[in-house]
């Protein structure tokens, strides 16, 4: 077993991350060119103080984040490929999938916050 390091990892886990950038290489153009673009505007609109997003997003809120990613690439050759709906709807996946990301609840692991099992002796610690 070697334990070269690459960045503080060892060898035995890149290939896992390396096989996950390969992954990532395999996105489709359209999505290199709209995440980016969707990441801004979630960035933008999702913000706790925005009563359209918070507790619930509203449907009309989506949709208007969707349009405004629209209405920045709607003359692109690759949005008339897929055409009008098909666009819409993969700008519609892309923007609920972010949203899903940004609320999912921090993993802080199996021993977090002590206790018996947690291998502190103080409970809570």
């Amino acid at each position: 077993m070697s334990y070269q390091y690459s960045y503080g990892m060892p060898d035995m886990y890149m290939e896992m991350y390396e096989s996950q950038r390969r992954l990532m290489d395999m996105y489709p153009d359209v999505y290199n060119r709209m995440y980016p673009a969707v990441r801004d505007i979630c960035l933008r609109h999702d913000q706790q103080s925005n009563p359209r997003m918070y507790p619930y997003v509203d449907p009309s809120m989506l949709q208007q984040m969707v349009d405004e990613a629209y209405h920045m690439d709607c003359c692109r050759p690759y949005v008339q490929q897929y055409g009008r709906g098909l666009f819409r709807d993969l700008l519609t996946i892309l923007f609920i999938r972010e949203l899903l990301g940004r609320r999912r609840r921090p993993y802080y692991g199996p021993y977090y916050g002590g206790g018996p099992f947690s291998g502190s002796p103080f409970p809570g610690y």
